[in-house]
């Protein structure tokens, strides 16, 4: 689950529900998210994969869980690290602004887009 932080207003928050920023008239804070885990790999195969190539899998393999998972959201979570935010952000993810604690994990997520969700011969 992706807690949402106090201070994002009704619309990000509505943005990532799709429909709205409050249930039965309470504000929602907290949403599905499919979580993409920790990923890595061997220095002694650097050369091997990229980083994007990893990330490609990563996305290829959200897309063809969300037809079983459902949700909108895809949420991550890294050091801050230059290369790794370039990286996420490349694949659509933005930083989830709030105040983060020393050492902390920050916190990106992409909302998928509506093509995304449904396979183009089901429609």
């Amino acid at each position: 689950m992706l807690q949402i932080p106090s201070n994002l207003s009704n619309r990000k928050i509505k943005d990532f529900d799709g429909f709205s920023a409050k249930i039965n008239g309470e504000v929602i804070t907290e949403i599905p998210a499919i979580l993409i885990g920790q990923i890595g790999k061997n220095d002694s195969y650097r050369s091997e994969i990229s980083g994007k190539d990893l990330m490609q899998y990563c996305m290829n393999m959200v897309l063809n869980g969300q037809t079983y998972l459902g949700g909108r959201v895809v949420m991550l979570e890294c050091k801050e690290v230059p290369f790794l935010i370039e990286l996420y952000e490349s694949f659509g993810f933005v930083k989830i602004e709030k105040d983060y604690k020393k050492d902390e994990l920050l916190q990106f997520i992409r909302i998928l887009k509506e093509d995304e969700l449904f396979e183009k011969e089901s429609i």
